[in-house]
Formats: structure tokens, C-alpha cells, sequence
């Protein structure tokens, strides 16, 4: 558009539109409580939001205004501690006599199993078999073994 003066002189007198102003929302307080209780529990950020009624993204904010930790580590150092508990409440179980959780803890954590399983990988080179009642010389092929 092409200014001549009397539209620059115009324009000055006019005075400029105000800017709507944005809605402001009332910041909802956090239950920090809440959140570490879900958080140890193993919830994602994602759902403690939910939860909350509020965004990932305003959670995440949030931690960082109030706990003044980045929300990853926050949620980190909360599963850890949950860890912790469980770990310390499954071995007091065990402990007091409680026979499946000492199956559980055997298996999970001592590697024990109902069964043995013998995992073998084949190289390709010669394997030396010793069978007793037979000789003492070691089996290396199928024509040293007698019927």
C-alpha cells in the first residue's frame, strides 16, 4: 500500500490496537507426594500428568521451577528408591519363611532354575568323548564306537 503524508498523519493519530490479553490460567499446585509415590511405583511422566490433569510438558516445567531437577533425573532417583523398597520388603518376605518369594528371589536374582538348561555351539571342532565300561581311549568318530 502506497503512504502519501495525510495517511502517515492519520495513522499517527490513531492509537494502536491493544493486544487481547491472553487467558491466565490459575497454576494448579503440584501433590508432590503423589507424584513421587507414582513415580517409585514405576509410572511414566506421561501418566503422573494425566493423573494430575495437567501436560507432560507442564509437569516436566514444574519440576524444574520447584524441585529444580530436570524431570528425567527427578523420575530416576524416584524409581530407584521404589527399587529399593521392593527389593527390601521381597527379602524380608523371603526371609520370614515365605516359600514362593524365596523361589522367586532363587530364580531372579541367584540365577537358579526348576530346570538346567546346557547351551552348546558347535564350532566345527573335534569333541573328545570318554564313555565309562568301554575303553580308555577317547570316541572320535562313529567307527570307534562298538555295538
Amino acid at each position: 500500500m502506497f503512504f502519501t503524508n495525510h495517511n502517515r498523519d492519520v495513522m499517527k493519530d490513531k492509537e494502536p490496537k491493544k493486544r487481547k490479553k491472553s487467558k491466565k490460567y490459575k497454576k494448579l499446585p503440584v501433590n508432590w507426594e503423589e507424584v513421587d509415590d507414582s513415580l517409585m511405583a514405576g509410572s511414566t511422566g506421561v501418566e503422573v500428568a494425566a493423573m494430575l490433569g495437567i501436560s507432560f510438558d507442564t509437569l516436566s516445567r514444574r519440576c524444574k521451577e520447584e524441585k529444580n531437577a530436570d524431570f528425567a533425573v527427578y523420575k530416576q532417583e524416584k524409581k530407584k528408591k521404589g527399587n529399593d523398597i521392593l527389593r527390601v520388603k521381597q527379602y524380608k518376605l523371603a526371609k520370614d519363611g515365605n516359600v514362593p518369594m524365596l523361589i522367586w528371589l532363587g530364580k531372579n536374582r541367584l540365577d537358579q532354575s526348576d530346570k538346567k538348561e546346557i547351551k552348546q555351539q558347535n564350532t566345527g571342532s573335534l569333541i573328545n568323548i570318554n564313555m565309562k565300561g568301554g575303553t580308555n581311549n577317547p570316541v572320535q568318530s562313529e567307527n570307534d564306537i562298538k555295538e
